[in-house]
């Protein structure tokens, strides 16, 4: 009876662990993110939790919370994603945005609610050039800044757009920014891209940003915040955030609980099959 018993419990640990390495390789989920206020800075923050519009649209720091995310295991993501527009820019030359735009992955391992110069935000930064070496990949390591993207540490560089083409004039158009950090051998790679058009041009614009087996200064493999800055230099009258989201293949604690039940589910089942009644 013992024996049949010690079969039952290690398959029913197989079941759960297997329906969470499935749910996991496999069913990578995207969660919505909205709540975006000003963080750093001075703007009227309007339209909707999920499109706000920010006036003016120029030295602000914009931040939404999301549920944390940990990256504990090898192979666990998270890809943060947002698409900024930009409206009635003043001062559009090709050099005005240089360094001026920029998006991060953060964590508050503190404050359970994000309020406006709140800290810590720890976490990683990608951020907007035109000059030829690419876009700066920094991170923030200090839990007293209350400006994640002030005096952060440079740690690589992204490439530059191929055609040599940049975001500039009064009315951009859409630039989308993608953030993802993956947990490899206990390690972040980081990967990334800011996009958009050329309006000078009309060319496509595309940075991308690569930089793998990073440790983090404060071993951070959580994440709850993304940020998007708008430097001095934006000058736009207005700013709003669209299609914002962070997907990650990390179940929710509700999963762990589902694949559980429905392991110990199989286990009944089996049981019954076999004698009719689970064994004691």
């Amino acid at each position: 009876m013992k024996m049949k018993m010690n079969c039952n419990l290690m398959r029913t640990a197989c079941m759960a662990f297997g329906i969470l390495a499935w749910a996991s390789a496999v069913n990578a989920a995207t969660i919505p993110v909205t709540g975006w206020i000003v963080h750093n800075g001075t703007s009227v923050n309007g339209g909707t939790g999920s499109t706000p519009t920010f006036t003016a649209g120029d030295n602000v720091t914009l931040m939404a919370p999301f549920s944390d995310i940990a990256l504990a295991n090898d192979g666990d993501f998270i890809e943060g994603k947002t698409t900024l527009t930009m409206n009635t820019r003043t001062g559009t030359g090709i050099n005005t945005l240089n360094t001026q735009l920029r998006v991060a992955l953060l964590d508050d391992s503190v404050n359970g609610t994000l309020t406006a110069n709140d800290f810590p935000n720890v976490g990683f930064i990608i951020e907007y050039t035109n000059v030829a070496a690419g876009g700066l990949i920094r991170e923030q390591a200090s839990t007293t800044q209350t400006n994640p993207f002030t005096t952060p540490t440079n740690i690589g560089n992204g490439t530059q757009d191929s055609g040599a083409d940049s975001i500039q004039g009064a009315n951009p158009g859409p630039v989308v920014f993608t953030l993802k950090l993956t947990r490899n051998s206990g390690k972040l790679d980081l990967s990334g891209s800011i996009s958009g058009t050329d309006a000078v041009s009309t060319n496509p614009y595309l940075a991308n940003y690569t930089l793998n087996g990073y440790s983090p200064t404060n071993g951070t493999f959580t994440f709850n915040r993304i940020a998007v800055l708008l430097a001095d230099g934006v000058n736009a009258a207005s700013a709003s955030l669209s299609d914002s989201s962070v997907t990650t293949n990390v179940p929710e604690p509700m999963s762990l609980l589902l694949a559980i039940g429905m392991a110990f589910g199989g286990l009944f089942t089996t049981g019954r099959a076999r004698g009719g009644r689970v064994h004691r």
